[in-house]
């Protein structure tokens, strides 16, 4: 079974945790898969990562069963054919505001009938040929996430929207931005509501950012399944400034 049929199936059943890749290296990759994470999601977003070293990261990630999903920058058709013939969980689009947007998405995850994904067998994914063309096909569909980000107030029906997603990802910091107020704020915590009331009648599973295993651990009470905790530099800079907290108590004792 692959990582992304895996992810898809734990899923199904219960939250799982993963967190943001920022460091674009397979050490990385190697050290979240040995701390028991479900996930990571590789941003290309707003971090400096290329695309050849995401498919470094979506590699690492295969050779040690620890799904990669990949955040991209903007909708890119081409990109997201490569990433996942390179071998890609699923693919993270940010901005998902109309319909037309999910229409797009959908198109170039999958392969005709269900969408417009251009196909080749010479790539990682297809095993280079040796899985046969139906087969192929009919998994691959299957199998990649479509997680899209609701990061602002958009005015279209949201069960409608995010119907043809398989994830809702909600971006709290860019919706309360857009909306122009804290995400303490009545109205900003009210379209939360929506948002979690929306994915519920559309039976699309509900992510979120949180910044601490705690906030994680209320997240998945709340119903939240597909839950990033952080990044790989939040673990560093906490890691780091705990030693330096400890070396200053133990010189003073």
């Amino acid at each position: 079974m692959t990582a992304a049929a895996i992810l898809r199936n734990k899923l199904a059943s219960k939250p799982v945790f993963g967190t943001f890749l920022k460091l674009g290296r397979r050490e990385v990759v190697e050290i979240l898969a040995r701390a028991g994470l479900d996930f990571v999601i590789c941003d290309l977003e707003h971090a400096q990562i290329t695309e050849q070293e995401a498919g470094t990261v979506i590699l690492a990630g295969i050779s040690c069963g620890l799904p990669v999903i990949v955040r991209l920058p903007e909708f890119n058709a081409g990109l997201i054919n490569r990433l996942l013939e390179a071998g890609a969980a699923g693919i993270q689009l940010p901005q998902v505001r109309t319909c037309r947007d999910v229409e797009l998405f959908r198109n170039a995850m999958k392969y005709p009938p269900e969408g417009q994904r251009s196909i080749s067998l010479a790539q990682p994914a297809a095993n280079y040929g040796a899985e046969p063309l139906a087969e192929y096909i009919q998994r691959a569909n299957k199998e990649a996430l479509l997680v899209g980000q609701l990061e602002s107030n958009q005015p279209e029906p949201l069960e409608q929207l995010i119907r043809g997603l398989d994830v809702a990802f909600i971006g709290t910091l860019d919706l309360s931005v857009d909306m122009g107020k804290p995400l303490d704020h009545p109205e900003v915590q009210q379209r939360l509501r929506e948002i979690e009331r929306a994915t519920a009648a559309a039976n699309v599973h509900l992510g979120i950012y949180a910044d601490s295993p705690a906030r994680a651990v209320q997240a998945a009470a709340a119903g939240y399944r597909y839950i990033a905790i952080s990044s790989d530099l939040g673990a560093l800079s906490g890691a780091a400034k705990s030693w330096v907290s400890q070396v200053q108590r133990e010189k003073k004792s």
